[in-house]
């Protein structure tokens, strides 16, 4: 392996998280608290009927690319070293991330579709289930899927024993959350997963430049 490969990832993965962190931040200073679990026609027009919601959603159709960068150079990484097992867990965790793009690109429209939806006063509580349902349920149980498999073959190829649990309590937080909007979990309380998942990402990208320093050889014998 090309020792190229986990240092890009690694780069890819660093600049990922800047991007998600970046974009919640900013959209939280600018729009306020987001609106989840609610059929509130009422609470849907106040939040969405701030532009910015809109402009700053744009921003994460440019995340989507070095999240698979990362993932792809993860997998990559991990496999010349891997066992069959640890081959499997790589390749559902990249499968999981892929499958994860095209949710976050179809909830960005429909982000921006609500924000034109109040701008032209047309009904948004069906648009904005639609968002809700996808965003803050479905999305989660794909991120759990890829933090835990990436986690344990980290783990298992590298010996990162960080990575062990803390995938394993970023997944638990995470498969929880897929329940927050039908049980009425304050959104407030699903903070503590974009922590954990933000955390995850720092300590793997910074997991793969450690590989990157790593002689194959040394891989081989953590692997084993």
């Amino acid at each position: 392996m090309e020792r190229s490969v986990p240092r890009i990832g690694s780069w890819a993965g660093l600049v990922a998280v800047v991007g998600i962190v970046g974009y919640h931040l900013s959209l939280t200073a600018l729009a306020g608290q987001r609106v989840s679990g609610v059929i509130d026609s009422d609470a849907i027009r106040t939040f969405y009927g701030q532009p910015v919601v809109g402009v700053l959603g744009v921003s994460q159709f440019l995340v989507v690319i070095p999240f698979l960068v990362f993932a792809v150079a993860l997998r990559e990484t991990l496999v010349p070293a891997a066992s069959g097992s640890v081959r499997l867990l790589a390749t559902v965790g990249v499968a999981a991330a892929v499958a994860e793009v095209p949710v976050v690109l179809t909830e960005i429209a429909a982000q921006a579709g609500l924000v034109a939806a109040v701008e032209h006063g047309e009904p948004v509580v069906g648009l904005f289930r639609f968002w809700d349902a996808l965003y803050n349920s479905g999305m989660y149980a794909i991120e759990a899927t890829w933090v835990l498999a990436f986690g344990l073959a980290l783990h298992a190829v590298l010996g990162s024993r960080s990575m062990r649990w803390l995938s394993a309590v970023t997944a638990t937080l995470l498969g929880i959350n897929v329940f927050a909007i039908w049980i009425g979990i304050p959104d407030a309380a699903t903070l503590p997963s974009a922590v954990a998942i933000s955390v995850w990402l720092v300590v793997a990208s910074l997991s793969l430049r450690r590989a990157a320093a790593t002689p194959s050889t040394a891989m081989a014998t953590a692997a084993a």
